[in-house]
């Protein structure tokens, strides 16, 4: 029987669901706010370690999202202050950005992403857009107020300190969805995980070991570029940036400061676990940058720090070095969807009971069906995911009892919009202008 450990009191339908999942030599780590979607079938905050050789591989374990997770660049300067403090700047700042971001929400056509063939150096055989792959990406300006010393070599000074980062959450884009496909097939033919990532050649059976390393780097590639272009939309006069050596220097990338990856897979170099693969739903620590977490949207971001303020720590705990991700969901989208559309049935553009707040600090771009659509908010501005509160309770277990938690707020934020089958349906069943 395979192994099931949980940090929290784990819910009966989500352990049936991986005792009928896994095989005899896997194992299941849960994460606080582990969680099952009924309606994807996917995983949140779980991390596996699945044996390599074993036939049979549990393909539904496996996220359709490879390449996710969040990065951020600290910011600063006079276009910082001017954006917190000038409402109208603020919002003509937001109206460039989002114009300024492609998504496949709001263009069916649009592919986003780097593609996952590459050359023999695993570099790009062609050119691509960066962009939003989802309907829960975002990126913008967060700031914090948090405690720290001038030096870190300076104890006892410390003192509120504003801190501000541009912070982009995305995927993989067509990297991830053609390396999801290419799997998947391969593993209903009945091969291991080994024979599927490790064999090369035109007779391998799998996507092999070129196309893991770059899914594994597109999702960051695709962020990095992201951040770019929102630094230039909302007004920064120059970001540190290196030029995007997998595209053989056709673009240039954002310096980032955090880059953490969820939906990992990679496989365990010691000698001890020389035939296992790790698969994180969670934060992969150990091929992040820095850690970082997500609250719901409205609430912010997460990051922690060391004890003197550094962004680069190492994480050690007995959950493989992963952390949660993301906060636990409090209803699906159907449910969202139908509270939506009788809140504007009821209320009409005042339907949203924060609707201030959301427009001051959001922007979003919905696909248009007619000109006079109801501008529908994001379902992640409805309340679909429940705040982080996994550090209060697990922050010993998970080893960031000693790190200095910063929590970012939104301040301009572009977000992706609803997807086109669930935003029409909520269209026709509002009444006509």
């Amino acid at each position: 029987m395979a192994r099931i450990l949980s940090l929290d009191e784990c819910p009966v339908a989500l352990k049936t669901h991986l005792l009928k999942s896994l095989r005899t030599l896997d194992e299941a780590v849960l994460l606080p706010c582990a969680e099952r979607c009924d309606a994807s079938g996917t995983y949140h905050n779980v991390t596996f370690r699945l044996d390599a050789r074993e036939k049979d591989v549990p393909i539904q374990i496996f996220s359709p999202e490879w390449g996710a997770g969040a990065s951020a660049v600290r910011v600063d300067g006079a276009w910082v202050t001017k954006l917190m403090s000038d409402p109208r700047a603020r919002h003509a700042a937001m109206e460039k950005l989002r114009a300024a971001i492609p998504s496949e929400c709001f263009d069916s056509q649009l592919q986003v992403g780097p593609p996952l063939d590459g050359d023999e150096s695993d570099r790009d055989k062609a050119e691509w857009t960066a962009g939003f792959d989802g309907p829960n990406c975002f990126v913008g300006l967060f700031c914090a107020e948090h405690s720290r010393a001038p030096d870190p070599t300076k104890q006892g000074m410390n003192r509120c300190h504003q801190t501000t980062y541009l912070v982009c959450k995305a995927g993989a884009g067509q990297a991830g969805a053609t390396f999801h496909s290419r799997l998947s097939a391969a593993l209903r033919t009945g091969v291991s995980l080994t024979e599927a990532l490790d064999k090369i050649g035109p007779d391998a059976p799998g996507p092999g070991p070129a196309a893991l390393r770059r899914v594994s780097r597109a999702g960051s590639r695709n962020r990095a570029r992201i951040l770019m272009m929102a630094g230039d939309a909302l007004g920064a006069p120059m970001m540190d940036s290196v030029p995007d050596q997998s595209s053989c220097g056709r673009y240039r990338s954002a310096v980032t400061h955090f880059d953490v990856a969820v939906n990992h897979l990679r496989k365990i170099e010691d000698t001890q676990h020389a035939h296992v693969f790790q698969y994180s739903t969670g934060i992969d620590a150990a091929v992040s940058q820095g850690l970082l977490s997500l609250s719901n949207l409205a609430d912010g971001v997460v990051l922690f720090l060391s004890e003197t303020g550094e962004v680069n720590r190492n994480l050690r705990n007995d959950a493989h070095s992963t952390l949660p991700y993301a906060s636990p969901r409090l209803v699906g989208d159907r449910e969202l969807i139908s509270k939506v559309v009788t809140e504007y049935k009821q209320r009409g553009t005042k339907a949203h009971p924060d609707g201030t707040f959301l427009r001051d600090r959001f922007v979003w771009r919905n696909r248009q069906f007619g000109s006079n659509d109801a501008d529908l908010e994001p379902l992640a501005l409805w309340g679909s995911h429940d705040t982080e509160q996994f550090f209060a309770k697990f922050a010993r277990e998970l080893g960031v009892d000693k790190s200095q938690v910063v929590r970012l707020r939104p301040v301009a934020v572009c977000v992706s919009g609803l997807e086109s089958g669930k935003l029409r349906a909520a269209l026709r069943a509002l009444p006509a202008k």
